[in-house]
């Protein structure tokens, strides 16, 4: 299960480094995420609060105090004189103090967008991390950072210091979320190849820990790279992309963008682009190659890409055998397996009708490359 951690990026953003007693936070994010980052080692334990948040904060008795009874029960008590709130009862797991270690949760992110690990906090500027280092290709080499911030004005002057301490080098700005950049400030990073990159957008959470949400390289690719200032560098292409137990993710690509992911077309076990009219499946020395492949092929499978429910060829269509010919010939093209074994695209009845449906097994990779107007 793949959790979305919009939740924590922005509660992170306003309270860095993030922690608090269990039951508080799982108020704040749920309580199947918290259980989900304690798990993967995102929340530590710490020890066991004395003090409980307040509903209603103010006073000097605020936050409420915790109180171990004689009868072997646990409340939080307000302490201001005369009480402003209820006495709350709690359980034991409730006060054990959870919270992210900075240095760690660079680490776990590190490791989800591959960053070739080298974590350190930034001297003289707060919440700011080196991560360590994104290698694009050989020979080319990038910092990555985190910044954590709360105001636009605290977020220039960090990647305004950044720019200052990387002496010329290229590098990566991470944001838990973009609600705090302003638009000068993206007009600037873009114009000196900064790329600002929101772990709201980047990075998720499964069962194995933290896992990027799309391509590193995609990611990565405009780093070093000054945009204009202008206008959006123009779309070439559109790719459903995803990595190794990642999640599939739609991509719109510039040159640069499509670039990099054609570079990177045998990390995936499946590679199909339109612009190219190719398709390759499979790894190493069992890679196929299939040249020349129809365009009707390629619509047919991104018209199965995009249905909201299951795909029936047969709708819309005044010829549904030829329809569904093309989409299994396009199938057999596309997919990796035969016969009612397919690793992207599984076959369904519907009153004893064929239908099918995008469902890929989780240990595929694939890059899914069309034309951007199709």
């Amino acid at each position: 299960m793949t959790h979305d951690l919009a939740a924590l990026w922005q509660l992170l953003e306003t309270n860095f480094p993030l922690g608090g007693p269990r039951r508080h936070l799982r108020e704040l994010l749920g309580a199947e995420l918290v259980d989900a980052l304690e798990s993967a080692g995102i929340l530590r334990h710490k020890h066991v609060a004395e003090r409980y948040p307040c509903p209603r904060p103010g006073g000097d008795g605020c936050p409420r105090v915790v109180i171990d009874r004689e009868d072997g029960s646990i409340v939080a008590v307000c302490g201001n004189e005369p009480a402003e709130c209820a006495d709350l009862k709690l359980a034991s797991t409730d006060i054990e103090v959870l919270g992210v270690v900075a240095e760690d949760l660079c680490k776990a992110i590190g490791k989800a967008l591959q960053v070739r690990p080298g974590v350190a906090a930034l001297p003289g500027l707060r919440g700011a991390y080196r991560i360590g280092t994104f290698i694009r290709e050989a020979g080319i080499k990038h910092a990555i950072y985190l910044v954590v911030r709360c105001s636009e004005r605290d977020c220039a002057e960090a990647i305004d210091a950044l720019r200052t301490h990387s002496s010329g080098q290229t590098f990566a700005v991470l944001l838990p979320t973009e609600r705090f950049v302003s638009d000068e400030v993206r007009r600037q990073a873009s114009a000196a190849g900064v790329v600002l990159v929101p772990l709201l957008d980047a990075v998720g959470l499964d069962g194995a820990g933290l896992r990027a949400l799309g391509d590193p390289l995609t990611i990565f690719s405009s780093i070093g790279r000054p945009g204009s200032t202008a206008q959006a560098a123009p779309v070439v292409a559109r790719a459903l992309v995803r990595g190794v137990g990642g999640v599939a993710s739609w991509r719109e690509l510039d040159e640069a963008s499509y670039r990099d992911l054609v570079a990177a077309a045998d990390s995936y076990d499946v590679f199909a682009d339109e612009l190219t009219k190719t398709v390759a499946k499979g790894n190493g020395r069992k890679r196929s190659r299939t040249s020349n492949v129809q365009v009707s092929h390629f619509n047919m499978i991104r018209a199965a890409l995009e249905a909201r429910a299951n795909f029936d060829p047969d709708v819309g269509d005044d010829d549904g055998v030829a329809a569904k010919q093309i989409f299994q010939r396009a199938r057999k093209i596309f997919d990796i397996g035969s016969g009612q074994s397919w690793a992207l695209f599984k076959t369904d009845k519907v009153d004893n009708h064929a239908v099918y449906r995008f469902e890929p097994d989780a240990a595929v990779s694939f890059a899914l490359v069309f034309a951007s107007n199709p």
